[in-house]
């Protein structure tokens, strides 16, 4: 049964004090299905520690939309479809975008090196073409380091890249390095760092207002925090971040935006309304083994290069997300789901799809 917990606040200790009903925050549940989804998230909060979101979205309606559960369970907040939390590999979706973005309008070319917009790159990755690294067929390595563990721009250019390959060019093999050299050559190009640029150019534009990477000016009380096997509460990964100070390489680019459920269906809505020439660089397969599209390998949260892991739980191993869609079709959908606790969103909802 769900508990809340009273916490010794400097220990992050809790013990169980009062059995409650778990919060449930939903503002549209309308049809069997969402219907059906309601009660299993519920069921999921009530009997295992569940906290998350879930909005869906069929033939251009939304038909579920709430938050189950608790965000932070120390000071009881609820989870709600506009919770800000952990989106993890789904930021590889808005760097490639912003790429593609940038190549339809002239201002980057995919297909040459990566070397020709930072030149002080290091080899052998310096030869990697932007193509290559956004669809994970360079032959890097996943990573350069822990995910907060410090490290410049400088420090990626020169050291990261310099490492030898680890794959033969051209196969395919999940590198979060690959997508934080991408990002480093989109601000080489807008001349701002790589958030601003999505800032700018994404999240504004798509009314993305509870989207974002350190959120300066804004508490990170209310956002959601990840808990594993009951485990104490696991730190909001914007602080991290902002702790970093700009060395933040090691997750900029290929991981470590929050954002809400509500923000993900907007992204979806964000994405379809692109010009042609950018949807077909986002969903079009570009290289052998990509089923999704150029960036979007890791968009619903699969990290194979870390041990089989979520790569939502980067750095912080409670929290899980999924974006999925199928435009275009009579019965278009678009899906997305976070939670911080026990149990995926998106299994539980694409479990109850199935039946």
């Amino acid at each position: 049964a769900y508990e809340i917990y009273q916490c010794d606040w400097s220990s992050d200790v809790c013990s169980s004090d009062l059995a409650v009903p778990p919060p449930r925050q939903v503002e549209i549940a309308e049809g069997e299905l969402a219907q059906g989804i309601d009660h299993q998230l519920t069921d999921a909060a009530a009997n295992r520690g569940f906290g998350g979101a879930v909005v869906i979205e069929q033939r251009g309606q939304v038909v579920l939309k709430g938050g189950w559960g608790l965000a932070n369970r120390r000071t009881h907040v609820p989870f709600t479809a506009d919770t800000v939390a952990q989106v993890g590999s789904i930021t590889k979706t808005f760097t490639a975008l912003v790429a593609s973005q940038l190549a339809v309008e002239g201002k980057l070319d995919l297909n040459v090196p990566v070397k020709t917009y930072l030149p002080t790159a290091a080899e052998p990755a310096a030869s990697a073409t932007l193509n290559e690294l956004m669809t994970h067929t360079a032959g890097l390595t996943d990573y350069c380091g822990g995910d907060f563990d410090r490290l410049t721009r400088d420090q990626l250019l020169s050291r990261c890249m310099a490492r030898a390959l680890e794959h033969p060019r051209g196969q395919a093999s999940y590198s979060n390095m690959g997508l934080s050299i991408t990002a480093a050559a989109i601000e080489a190009v807008a001349g701002k760092p790589w958030d601003e640029v999505l800032a700018e150019r994404v999240w504004r534009p798509f009314g993305m207002n509870d989207t974002g990477w350190t959120f300066p000016g804004r508490s990170s009380a209310p956002f959601a925090v990840g808990y594993r096997n009951g485990s104490a509460a696991q730190p909001v990964i914007s602080d991290q971040l902002r702790d970093l100070a700009g060395a933040d390489w090691n997750l900029r680019g290929n991981g470590g935006i929050q954002a809400s459920a509500s923000d993900m269906l907007r992204l979806f809505h964000g994405l379809m309304a692109q010009p042609e020439a950018v949807k077909a660089l986002m969903l079009t397969p570009h290289a052998q083994g990509d089923e999704a599209g150029m960036g979007r390998a890791g968009a619903s949260g699969q990290d194979p290069g870390r041990d089989g892991q979520q790569a939502d739980q980067q750095g912080n191993p409670g929290q899980q997300a999924a974006l999925t869609g199928t435009p275009g079709q009579n019965n278009g959908q678009g899906n997305a789901g976070q939670n911080s606790g026990q149990g995926n969103p998106a299994q539980l909802t694409q479990a109850q799809d199935r039946k």
